[in-house]
């Protein structure tokens, strides 16, 4: 255990004995044992109701400790590559992606003040950054010659802004996406394990749960939203039926080309044999839909957080 996080293990056992009205020292321990057994930090007993899973359900859940023991077996590091930098993504997976990008580790002046001047709005990415750090929309008040000088030779990509289809645009800032984990066997058989929505809230402009970003369950088989969503806050907040900030009922909302974006998830696992537990990031445009990125290490907030659906620990055991 990590000694600095004492006081959030200490929180979130108060947080929650207020729901359940056992004693917080009774929860503090139980934390303390879920995390040495099950891999269990306090962010997943809290936020993602671990403290009221039996010893079963425990057994079976994906915690943030299984994923780091998981994910080199499923995704061996060289190839892991492919995914931890942006810039080889894009190359890789060019056929599923449609926007301009331009990675400035390579490019010159001219080719980065170019690509700055004919995209609309363009979105500046650290290339090895994860979780939607680093992600920020370009000033371009300082102009394209001033800025191309500065953003050469920076490990950085610049992307247009992507256009996103009208019904996935839910009141903010973010261009909104859907996560799909897939994890394969060595035959080669796919599963796609779960589908969620990520969007944004307000003015920020990435929709990561990590960044307050709110996740809604998405039905696998119809695309359709089928329950309130969750967002990184209080153990107490219900699940979230009302986008936050706006008057949009958010259960029922069919995601648009769904089958189109479920062919392509499988097509892309497909095509990378040896990295075998993924999870897809999905832009839905007018034209269809396009990858943003590939995850090797799939956490447990988007499997285990949301949606009916839970206990995937096993089931990817199985796949090894």
């Amino acid at each position: 255990m990590d000694l600095k996080k004492l006081p959030a293990w200490k929180e979130t056992a108060r947080s929650v004995s207020r729901l359940t009205g056992h004693a917080p020292f009774c929860h503090f321990c139980d934390l303390l044992r879920c995390y040495l057994r099950y891999g269990c930090d306090e962010v997943q007993y809290g936020e993602g109701g671990f403290y009221r899973l039996s010893r079963a359900e425990r057994n079976n859940t994906y915690t943030k400790q299984r994923a780091y023991a998981l994910s080199p077996r499923f995704n061996p590091e060289d190839t892991s590559r492919l995914c931890k930098r942006k810039e080889a993504f894009n190359r890789f997976f060019s056929s599923c992606i449609r926007r301009p990008w331009l990675y400035c580790g390579e490019a010159s002046v001219a080719e980065i003040r170019r690509f700055i001047e004919e995209q609309p709005r363009v979105i500046v990415k650290r290339a090895k950054a994860m979780q939607g750090e680093g992600v920020a929309e370009l000033d371009k008040s300082a102009g394209a010659v001033a800025l191309a000088s500065q953003l050469a030779g920076e490990d950085v990509l610049l992307e247009r802004w992507i256009d996103q289809h009208p019904d996935m645009a839910f009141g903010g800032n973010a261009v909104n996406t859907i996560r799909v984990t897939t994890v394969r066997n060595p035959q080669g058989n796919v599963r796609l394990l779960k589908a969620v929505l990520r969007c944004g809230v307000g003015g920020a402009i990435v929709d990561n749960f990590t960044q307050g970003g709110v996740v809604y369950p998405v039905d696998l088989e119809t695309g359709v939203i089928e329950a309130g969503g969750t967002r990184k806050r209080s153990v107490a907040e219900g699940p979230i039926l009302i986008h936050p900030g706006t008057d949009i009922r958010m259960p029922g909302h069919q995601i648009p080309f769904w089958p189109e974006t479920l062919a392509m998830i499988r097509e892309a696992a497909a095509r990378i044999p040896d990295l075998r537990l993924i999870g897809w990031d999905v832009a839905i445009t007018p034209g269809g839909p396009e990858l943003v990125e590939g995850n090797t290490r799939p956490g447990p907030a988007l499997l285990e957080y949301v949606g009916k659906k839970k206990g995937f620990y096993q089931e990817i055991l199985s796949y090894l």
